[in-house]
């Protein structure tokens, strides 16, 4: 007998940990100690939208190799403040980026980049 709600399910896409890895590895390492994200160098050459892309990936990362982290996502305090990017510059990415798909936003307005957004936004890492 078929599941009625299967029928609702558009893709079951998983998140694929090797091309997060793979784009993580160029800008950052995470520290499982403090639970911090180093930026490398290359970081440095990357737009503020491109930071906090790949902040919010970081963080993804930690939750899944159980970083002592609550969660993936963030406010844009805590990531004007983890980036380095001022805060009245973040908000209106932010807003840009959520109108694009690339970010989504939960309760207390806390932004993450939802699995099917990482693959579409890294082309943008290529160009």
């Amino acid at each position: 007998m078929d599941d009625a709600l299967e029928a609702l399910v558009v893709s079951e896409k998983k998140l694929d940990r090797k091309m997060l890895a793979h784009i993580l590895s160029s800008y950052v390492r995470l520290d499982k100690d403090t639970s911090n994200i180093s930026p490398l160098e290359a970081w440095l050459g990357l737009g503020s939208d491109l930071k906090i892309f790949v902040y919010l990936l970081a963080r993804k990362a930690m939750v899944l190799l159980h970083f002592d982290l609550e969660a993936e996502r963030a406010t844009a305090s805590e990531i004007a403040r983890d980036t380095n990017i001022k805060l009245d510059a973040v908000n209106p990415l932010l807003r840009k980026m959520y109108a694009e798909g690339i970010v989504d936003r939960s309760k207390g307005r806390r932004y993450f980049v939802p699995d099917d957004a990482i693959e579409r936004f890294a082309e943008k890492l290529k160009q």
